[in-house]
């Protein structure tokens, strides 16, 4: 039995049927293997500090250590610098630093990564790493002024390794015509995850939030059904061939449940069970941002000063992400209606598969670009691909200038 049988012409279950034919069905990658805090991190951050005195570079062991036991000489610093981070963080041995720990610190920006040429080394490449440095954003995180900044700055780190998620989770759970408050392990698993992907079942948010409300009208025994009958189906052993035409239930599961760890450490959400919500209490997103305006203000805004309607298939998209905030100020600046475009979704999803990093917007004419730093850029033909009164262009623009000189 395949998990659309369980209940025919559920529209839910007949989604999470074709994802699973993809060798992509696990989602874009992520952080898999780590449990840390932000505490255990600004630790070894501030170690990293402290032996590489704020930012020469240090140089790591290479070699796995049931190869190869002993330092050598040039590797004696890293080895002090472990020691006394496994001591103060409880976490960091040698290989488990250079291999897991430096990777999630290296994507979240926290520190840089260069090979044996002292050349920088792309975050989410493979590639010989020798040395190590503390970035600026890493030096930004250990110096923050009070510890809700901290959580800000560390949330955006975690975003940055995430992809971007952490704005579509906000979207989802702030916006008040979802009416979603929640979403489970399994309905990010199936759904959420899927949101911009570069893959045969890329939706986007209001598709993935139908789908999370069909879920929820089968019964719960339909629904343990369903997934009994995936991690039946999705036993590695009952495949050929190599890891891309396996499929792997657990290893999928053990992905999301990451994620959902690295959420919980953000000043976002907090998981309560198999539950995603917004963090409330001290130190959390909600506390400092009840006194704000809410999000629909300004996406009200967006629509009453671009002279724009709701149209099927364009979604309202921040040009600089809302993770992207260091502080409560920031968030506040960043959920304007100048720093949104009503966008087809394609183009989003173009966006969302790097990594939200198109934050820069440029005009052509009335066109629109969004790039990123390098060679990424996503055009947007006028009432075509962005829909926005193009009188307000040039205030768009110089909010967007003013923004990346305050949010980097």
């Amino acid at each position: 039995m395949t998990v659309n049988e369980i209940s025919p012409g559920n529209r839910a279950l007949e989604f999470i049927n074709l994802r699973v034919k993809d060798e992509k069905y696990r989602g874009a990658p992520s952080s898999e293997h780590n449990r840390y805090t932000m505490d255990q991190m600004v630790a070894i951050l501030e170690l990293l500090n402290k032996y590489t005195l704020g930012g020469d570079l240090m140089t790591i062991r290479t070699t796995d250590i049931s190869k190869r036991p002993k330092n050598l000489e040039e590797e004696f610093l890293y080895a002090k610098f472990c020691n006394e981070a496994k001591k103060e963080a409880g976490i960091g041995t040698q290989d488990a630093m250079r291999k897991n720990l430096f990777v999630d610190l290296h994507r979240m920006e926290l520190i840089n990564r260069y090979n044996k040429d002292k050349e920088p080394i792309d975050p989410f490449s493979g590639g010989n790493v020798k040395y190590v440095a503390i970035s600026e954003q890493g030096l930004k995180l250990i110096k923050a002024k009070n510890r809700l900044d901290r959580y800000f700055i560390f949330s955006k780190g975690i975003d940055k390794l995430l992809g971007g998620y952490i704005d579509i989770v906000l979207e989802i759970f702030r916006d008040e015509h979802y009416g979603i408050s929640n979403v489970s392990v399994y309905e990010y698993m199936f759904f959420v995850s899927a949101i911009g992907t570069d893959s045969s079942f890329n939706i986007n948010t209001d598709r993935a939030v139908e789908l999370i409300k069909d879920f929820r009208n089968l019964t719960n025994i339909q629904r343990r059904a369903a997934i009994a009958t995936l991690r039946e189906e999705l036993n590695p052993n009952n495949f050929l061939g190599n890891k891309v035409n396996k499929r792997d239930f657990g290893n999928w599961k053990n992905k999301i449940d990451q994620i959902f760890y690295l959420l919980n450490q953000t000043v976002y959400f907090e998981r309560r069970g198999d539950q995603l919500v917004l963090k409330g209490g001290k130190d959390s997103f909600a506390k400092a941002t009840a006194k704000l305006n809410r999000s629909l203000d300004e996406k009200y805004q967006y629509f009453v000063r671009q002279e724009v309607k709701k149209t099927a298939g364009f979604e309202l998209h921040h040009v600089v992400p809302l993770s992207w905030s260091e502080n409560i100020h920031h968030f506040k600046i960043l959920d304007k209606w100048e720093n949104m475009v009503y966008i087809d979704g394609f183009s989003h999803a173009k966006i969302t598969q790097n990594r939200n990093k198109n934050v820069v917007l440029g005009l052509v004419k009335n066109d629109i670009t969004l790039s990123d730093y390098s060679s990424n850029q996503v055009y947007l033909q006028y009432q075509k691909e962005v829909l926005y009164n193009q009188s307000n262009k040039d205030i768009m623009k110089n909010y967007n200038k003013e923004l990346l000189s305050t949010v980097k």
